[in-house]
């Protein structure tokens, strides 16, 4: 059993990892919500969260939404407790609808903490061996296992031929790109595994990155299909894309929909803050709209345009790492384009594998392809 300690000031940090430490717990760190959340997913053993609330980027409310948005959040055991120093009773309100277990004000008082701690630990080991209670007496079932898997992954192919679907129906306004929706998955499930998330956040955000322009289907084809330059009112009119992909995404409750619609909203937001619709600047952009933006950029040097030629990996490469004046590295997520640049030869293995030369084949069609 492991606790994660979350807060932004490091003195605050350490002396709390020493303190829950003397009471026997391991201990993971992490300084903001967007740490915490790769910490949390990377370790199973991680059951108690002790956080603060408010923080830069991400704060301990959307760090907690993001977890219960995880699939199979709900399986998981764990006690969270929130420390504040300004709380509110709506901010209260929403972390017990979240999901959280206790608050504590700052400065923490430390024997409150170590009494809540206690009771955290008691209830975690509750739970656990009532988790492992339903777990034998699921085994009883008449369903065997082979069944359940087989039904289990009809519905889950069936879920990624109406994702295909919905991404192809804004690849048919752009007959330019090929088979490109296909690859953005590819190269953003790769880059998801090298930034250490697990199986199924990589499987999610395969999924639905290519969903990343499906806000073109509310383009006006004059604009979309132009071949030269946007005059103002067209270039306002593109930029309208990404906001009308989230409104076709964010009507869904599923967790892979709503990363797609996080994704379509954000895809064109950069680092620096010189992005749109909204010019996000650093940590307030998600993390999965930063996989999909920086591979979107290397997908569309690399593919032959009515307006440019295709250009090679190292020319891409090139231009990414260092920039040309219109694609500059400040554009990009550091951390992302770290991994980026350690993970090149892959993505130039997923452009040749599934290139524009090829025999085009579904999106859907590419769920077998394995390319982690």
């Amino acid at each position: 059993m492991k606790a994660l300690i979350v807060d932004d000031e490091p003195d605050i940090r350490e002396e709390l990892g020493e303190f829950v430490e003397q009471l026997g717990l391991s201990v993971v760190l992490a300084s903001n919500g967007e740490e915490a959340l790769g910490k949390y997913f990377a370790d199973q053993d991680i059951s108690i969260i002790l956080s603060d609330l408010m923080m830069p980027g991400l704060n301990g409310l959307e760090m907690l939404e993001s977890i219960n948005d995880a699939p199979g959040s709900h399986q998981r055991v764990r006690r969270v407790i929130f420390m504040t120093a300004n709380g509110n009773t709506q901010s209260v309100i929403r972390a017990m609808h979240l999901g959280a277990n206790e608050f504590l004000l700052k400065p923490v008082d430390l024997d409150e903490l170590e009494h809540h701690l206690a009771s955290a630990q008691r209830e975690v080991a509750a739970d656990l061996a009532r988790q492992t209670e339903k777990t034998l007496l699921k085994q009883q079932v008449s369903l065997s296992s082979a069944e359940i898997s087989v039904l289990s992954r009809n519905v889950e192919e069936a879920y990624a031929e109406a994702l295909a679907c919905l991404a192809a129906a804004a690849e048919h306004k752009d007959p330019e790109t090929g088979q490109h929706i296909i690859r953005i998955g590819q190269y953003a499930a790769v880059l998801a595994k090298e930034l250490g998330w697990d199986q199924q956040r990589c499987e999610m955000i395969r999924l639905a990155a290519p969903l990343h322009d499906v806000g073109k289907v509310g383009m006006r084809d004059a604009v979309l299909l132009k071949e030269g330059p946007l005059d103002d009112d067209e270039l306002l009119h593109m930029r309208e894309h990404p906001e009308t992909g989230y409104r076709i995404l964010s009507g869904s409750a599923h967790p892979t929909m709503k990363m797609a619609a996080r994704i379509a909203r954000c895809h064109h937001e950069r680092w620096d803050g010189s992005g749109y619709p909204k010019g996000l600047k650093g940590s307030e952009i998600p993390l999965e709209a930063s996989i999909t933006t920086l591979v979107d950029v290397y997908d569309a040097l690399r593919s032959k345009r009515p307006y440019k030629p295709a250009f090679s990996h190292e020319k891409v490469m090139e231009i990414i790492l260092n920039g040309d004046g219109r694609t500059e590295p400040q554009h990009f997520r550091p951390e992302v384009l770290a991994v980026f640049e350690s993970a090149q030869e892959k993505m130039a293995e997923i452009f040749d594998q599934l290139s524009d030369d090829c025999e085009f084949e579904t999106y859907a069609g590419s769920i077998k392809r394995e390319v982690l």
